[in-house]
């Protein structure tokens, strides 16, 4: 059986690539690898991995291939300065203020040590 490789916006293929030329983690933590792109600004990379897990996961055994398709995202949600909160809860679709229904007490996803920003 042949593999197909799983086809993607050009951009999320361009963040993919910076993450995994960072050396900072096993492309399979998909959670990190979110995260990551935030960091580095890809986030059109960061909203499609969060959006399409299972497609990621194929493509990280499969390959990927740039497709002509763009997902247009440029700027950080809500024009605001992304987060490693935002990274780890896919907080896209989020406002300022409103907490986050992933996020429970006790979590401590802004840089491990401190509790979520929201809570």
């Amino acid at each position: 059986m042949e593999r197909t490789k799983v086809p993607i916006p050009t951009d999320v293929l361009e963040g993919l690539e910076a993450v995994r030329l960072s050396s900072k983690t096993n492309m399979l933590d998909a959670p990190r690898a979110i995260e990551l792109a935030f960091e580095m600004g890809h986030y059109a990379t960061a909203l499609w991995v969060h959006e399409s897990r299972k497609q990621y996961a194929e493509g990280v055994f499969r390959g990927f291939s740039a497709s002509e398709m763009e997902t247009g995202a440029t700027a950080p949600p809500n024009n605001r300065t992304p987060s490693r909160h935002d990274a780890q809860h896919g907080a896209s679709d989020r406002t300022v203020g409103r907490p986050s229904d992933e996020c429970k007490p006790g979590d401590t996803c802004e840089g491990g040590e401190n509790p979520c920003v929201d809570r």
